[in-house]
């Protein structure tokens, strides 16, 4: 059995922020799932591009997060990016899946990557439960980063 590791890096991030954000792609996916408007899952995925090449400070939705926090004056709850950074890999990975099967009309597929994606991001959104973050200490020592 592998041992957890858990690396430290050290840059944080907004866990208020990403909770938030969470909500944000649970409705977009929502949408998204129970309408014909199937070019939103788009807008996820363009945001996840964005965050996963250039970081979360440039992600559109994460800019307009970020300006409404600082307007309410919430104090950031920062927490260890290195899980959250992987996390939207997965989220990229997600999107991109979703859009395949879209592209290929592969519907059983689609739904199921869908609905596994919208109940991630609910956990996190609703229960602060991160479910990439409690496999990353074991892709970390795979080399996944």
């Amino acid at each position: 059995m592998m041992e957890k590791y858990c690396p430290i890096i050290s840059e944080t991030v907004d866990s208020k922020l990403i909770r938030i954000n969470a909500f944000f792609i649970l409705v977009t996916l929502m949408f998204y799932f129970l309408s014909p408007y199937k070019w939103t899952i788009y807008i996820v995925a363009i945001d996840f591009l964005i965050r996963v090449i250039f970081g979360m400070k440039y992600s559109p939705v994460c800019k307009v997060i970020q300006h409404s926090l600082n307007i309410a004056k919430v104090e950031p709850y920062r927490v260890n990016a290195g899980p959250k950074k992987i996390a939207s890999k997965f989220g990229l990975t997600f999107s991109l899946l979703i859009i395949s099967f879209q592209l290929f009309n592969m519907e059983i597929a689609n739904e199921i990557v869908t609905v596994v994606f919208i109940i991630a991001t609910g956990l996190e959104a609703f229960v602060n439960f991160c479910m990439v973050c409690k496999i990353y200490p074991y892709l970390n020592k795979l080399g996944i980063r």
